[in-house]
């Protein structure tokens, strides 16, 4: 019998200064903080609402990335009302990111966090 899913719960991401990776996710993406527990270790829990999350961990150390953006790399993917309007507040912001064309002819944007991982917003 297969595991029955009632939904997804939060995503979790490695990044290597707990506090430049939150200045990112709340400056640059407007995420907001939650209280976390005292894991023993790092890291920062957010909001994304209807009940999700992204949690931030700690770590010395994060596998080697490439620093262009393809499409195809680990990452998570966020919906935003408006995708012209971000793009243009993610220049404003000088932001580095890349806009790609997803199966339908979605438009994407993708950027990286100070770490690396790729974020898709759509």
């Amino acid at each position: 019998m297969p595991i029955t899913f009632t939904g997804f719960h939060h995503a979790g991401v490695l990044v290597t200064d707990v506090e430049r990776a939150a200045k990112f996710y709340e400056t640059i993406l407007g995420l907001e903080n939650l209280e976390r527990p005292d894991f023993g270790f790092p890291g920062r829990w957010y909001d994304l609402r209807n009940g999700l999350q992204l949690h931030l961990l700690g770590t010395n150390e994060i596998p080697e990335h490439s620093t262009n953006l393809p499409r195809f790399d680990r990452h998570i993917a966020l919906q935003v009302p408006d995708l012209q309007k971000t793009a243009e507040e993610l220049t404003a912001l000088g932001v580095e990111y890349s806009v790609g064309t997803g199966r339908g002819g979605a438009a994407q944007i993708f950027l990286r966090d100070p770490d690396g991982n790729m974020i898709e917003l759509r």
